[in-house]
């Protein structure tokens, strides 16, 4: 099982592509070409994109690299603080060399996130709500050119690498907007499969966050969620504990700092994103899938356990996916985990 199984934040070694070709400090890359300027004009809007929002939002004329639906006033103040923790430290970053194939080639390796492909529509409709720097969107886009796929972040930094990477790749189905998760301006039922992985234990109230990403799932369509989930991320907090007694983390525990291919900038990113976060909440899996329920949703399985060729989108078998020996299995996983106690939810929308 490749590293980062589950996480599109599969770093690629620092000469990915070019053996002389090195990481860009914190996972940045180089500083991306600037796409042209959107208007303000709803008829200028690709029409992809223009079907899908609600009525009467219009994205503000002064962002040259996504579409900016961001509130200038009224956000909680821990939200503010993660948006800031990302413009320094924008997370996964791109490889200076990373084109269409090796990014294609790189996330392809992980069987979740091959099956997660072989899952959507040709044609599907697609939203990542936190989509950070894109890469789990390109991938998406990359492997099929007739989606839509609108991705949302918070933060103009990762965006920003989105974008350059974005126009790199040519990719004109992708939409990058920029806007806050408790203000998405697109409909609600209006996507085939919502993809929301790492986000919602990252904002002041995880309930909240959910089920504004499950709303924008059509009537029989697919919710992709992935959280630190309580028992799952146990181990890394007693690792993040030892950190703060020792003044850093020990790679002796950390199954992803004993990697020999990371740059000594993607070590970094690495530790700011795991050890130094400002806002982190566990959620027990079973309290997530019953938020779901709430929200005319059937929990189909819990990832993992995932395997190679597994059809990701039909019933696991399991009567409740995410609940008792899953979950003591993450437990027991944890000191080998290069995910860190990151679990996923497929669950389809009644309708």
């Amino acid at each position: 099982m490749p590293r980062f199984a589950r996480s599109p934040f599969a770093f690629a070694p620092a000469d990915a592509g070019d053996p002389s070709a090195s990481a860009a400090p914190r996972g940045q890359s180089e500083s991306p070409p600037e796409a042209p300027e959107p208007g303000t004009s709803p008829a200028e809007l690709p029409p992809a994109l223009a079907s899908v929002l609600i009525a009467g939002r219009q994205p503000h004329a002064d962002s040259p690299n996504y579409w900016d639906f961001f509130p200038r006033t009224g956000r909680h103040e821990r939200a503010e603080q993660v948006t800031d923790f990302y413009e320094v430290r924008p997370f996964p970053g791109y490889a200076v060399s990373e084109t269409r194939a090796s990014l294609s080639d790189r996330l392809g390796r992980s069987p979740f996130l091959k099956s997660l492909d072989g899952g959507v529509p040709a044609r599907a409709r697609v939203l990542d709500a936190g989509c950070g720097t894109g890469q789990l969107s390109a991938y998406l886009a990359l492997c099929g050119s007739r989606r839509s796929i609108v991705s949302v972040d918070a933060c103009s930094a990762s965006l920003g690498e989105a974008a350059g990477f974005k126009q790199r790749a040519e990719l004109d189905h992708w939409h990058l907007l920029r806007a806050d998760l408790f203000d998405l301006p697109v409909q609600e039922r209006a996507f085939d499969v919502v993809l929301s992985r790492g986000v919602v234990h990252h904002t002041p109230d995880p309930e909240r966050a959910t089920r504004e990403v499950a709303r924008r799932v059509k009537p029989g369509g697919i919710l992709v969620i992935g959280f630190y989930e309580s028992l799952g991320r146990l181990f890394h907090r007693m690792r993040m504990r030892v950190c703060q007694v020792t003044g850093k983390p020990l790679s002796v525990l950390d199954p992803v700092l004993r990697r020999k291919d990371l740059s000594e900038d993607q070590r970094e990113a690495w530790i700011a994103d795991q050890y130094r976060h400002p806002l982190e909440v566990l959620l027990p899996a079973p309290r997530v899938a019953e938020w779901l329920r709430s929200e005319e949703f059937e929990v189909m399985r819990s990832v993992p356990p995932h395997a190679e060729g597994d059809a990701l989108f039909t019933h696991s078998g399991a009567k409740r996916p995410g609940e008792g020996r899953v979950r003591l299995g993450w437990l027991l996983a944890g000191p080998r985990d290069a995910d860190a106690g990151l679990v996923f939810l497929i669950a389809r929308r009644r309708g």
